[in-house]
């Protein structure tokens, strides 16, 4: 009796210490992958841990040729366990600003680990560093140094960027010298998504580009931005913040002139597009708590002729 009791004693210690070694082992695997994932170290306890294998893609290759499905062929040749997620492949030919604007305002809505390919790159300059940014949300953008990811640091903070030298990282077929995309951005991209440490790419820097950005300015009643986009709608989505509005003394029902160009039109300031009767202009709060000018059920850029990176002016009355 004695002897089964001692035995049944050992085998209980043994499973306890198998069990007490499988968590720690469990434990130590953990920590490897939250040390090798961009950002995984330092969130918290309760907080949804970075995403693997997602790539995000924007471009200005269009639908008609075969530029956007060859990036895409990079990325999966390279990992082919990768999710790929198209923000936008239509931004327009050669616009920087425009791909900065649309990819900050889509970035930040996808989780921490997501890596990001961002390929506006006009005339493709030889020089032209490739760069890896981190933001302080813990995503990767990778992409050309040319302002792309201006708004990107603007709005989602950035934490480290570097220079992608690391050959072993990129396509091992013939280099392009104009669709870096292929054989620089997308295969560097899959391999972060994979886990690659982000330092593994290339020296840090401290310098990458950004674009030139004119501050909103208020003077009384007249407050003067720029118009960053133009929707497919024909909105006219300014740089002005929500805040500025509010400080000028804007509220729901508010009479405006919005001023673009040579020309001036009568509007309101409103919550939605359908507190005015249909074709009236009106200005509100957009989304991002971003000042945006439109009319409801048409199209206020037409109308004003308007283009992005046109300075426009409100005026309360």
């Amino acid at each position: 009796m004695i002897r089964t009791h001692t035995i049944a004693t050992i085998a209980t210690i043994t499973t306890t210490i198998t069990i007490a070694a499988i968590t720690l082992v469990a434990l130590m695997a953990l920590l490897a992958i939250s040390i090798s994932v961009p950002g995984m170290a330092s969130v918290p306890a309760n907080a949804t841990p970075p995403v693997l294998d997602l790539v995000a893609i924007l471009s200005d290759f269009g639908s008609s040729d075969y530029y956007a499905g060859a990036l895409a062929g990079s990325i999966y040749s390279a990992n082919p366990s990768v999710r790929i997620s198209t923000i936008s492949n239509e931004v327009k030919p050669f616009d920087i600003a425009e791909g900065s604007y649309i990819l900050a305002k889509a970035a930040k809505r996808y989780p921490p680990g997501t890596v990001f390919v961002g390929e506006v790159d006009p005339g493709s300059e030889k020089n032209r560093r490739f760069i890896v940014l981190e933001t302080s949300d813990g995503k990767l953008f990778v992409g050309p140094d040319n302002g792309l990811f201006t708004e990107v640091m603007d709005e989602l903070g950035l934490a480290h960027a570097y220079q992608i030298t690391n050959r072993s990282l990129m396509s091992q077929g013939n280099e392009s010298a104009t669709f870096r995309g292929f054989y620089v951005y997308g295969p560097v991209a899959a391999h972060l998504a994979g886990g690659v440490p982000p330092e593994e790419v290339g020296p840090e820097i401290r310098d990458p580009v950004r674009l030139p950005v004119v501050q909103p300015k208020i003077a009384g009643s007249r407050i003067t931005g720029t118009i960053v986009h133009i929707d497919r709608y024909g909105n006219l989505m300014t740089d002005i913040p929500g805040s500025l509005a509010n400080e000028a003394g804007m509220a729901t029902g508010s009479k405006l002139t919005i001023a673009v160009g040579n020309q001036s039109f009568d509007a309101t300031f409103a919550t939605t597009y359908g507190d005015v009767a249909n074709g009236q202009w009106l200005a509100l709060i957009s989304s991002d708590g971003q000042l945006e000018v439109a009319r409801n059920m048409a199209n206020a850029a037409k109308t004003a002729g308007a283009s992005a990176g046109e300075e426009i002016t409100l005026i309360i009355h």
